[in-house]
């Protein structure tokens, strides 16, 4: 199996950083300035980490696929909570595209250079996203596209 997570709104929880314009768009300006050490050590994990913790531990291929440009302590922050992963694809410095089309590209490098075909995608990679547009993305590809927001709630009650 192959497991793919999106970190913010899906195994992280960084609302606290996040600023939200009138038109419902993320002010990226105010996200960079928030990106300190601090303020990311501050950040909470959602009930879908366990998930990314248990598929690791199975020996599953467990892959993060972010909108972030990661930083050195973003992977401290990964591995001071241990979300271990096989394969990080991350926002590359100066790339503003969608995160749909971002995703996908990065997604379609990392099948093709390791061989996987078509039809492993469709029987066994899970791609866990909290944005509606990446979600239709990874359908598309054939991939099983699950929402972690309904997933987070779920799994929340569940506790």
């Amino acid at each position: 199996m192959i497991y793919i997570f999106d970190l913010d709104h899906t195994v992280i929880d960084s609302s606290h950083r996040q600023l939200t314009r009138a038109d419902g768009s993320l002010d990226l300006d105010h996200w960079i300035e928030n990106c300190t050490r601090e303020k990311i050590y501050s950040d909470k994990l959602l009930p879908l980490a366990r998930l990314m913790r248990s598929a690791y531990a199975q020996g599953h291929d467990v892959i993060v696929c972010t909108a972030r440009v990661l930083s050195a302590h973003d992977h401290g922050f990964l591995a001071t909570h241990n979300l271990r992963s096989n394969y990080i694809l991350s926002r590359a410095l100066g790339d503003n595209r969608p995160d749909a089309e971002m995703k996908r590209d990065l997604l379609i490098k990392y099948f093709s250079a390791r061989k996987i075909p078509l039809a492993r995608w469709t029987r066994q990679a899970y791609f866990y996203d909290d944005n509606q547009g990446v979600l239709a993305m990874a359908k598309k590809l054939g991939i099983n596209a699950r929402d972690a927001v309904q997933l987070n709630s779920k799994l929340q009650k569940a506790i």
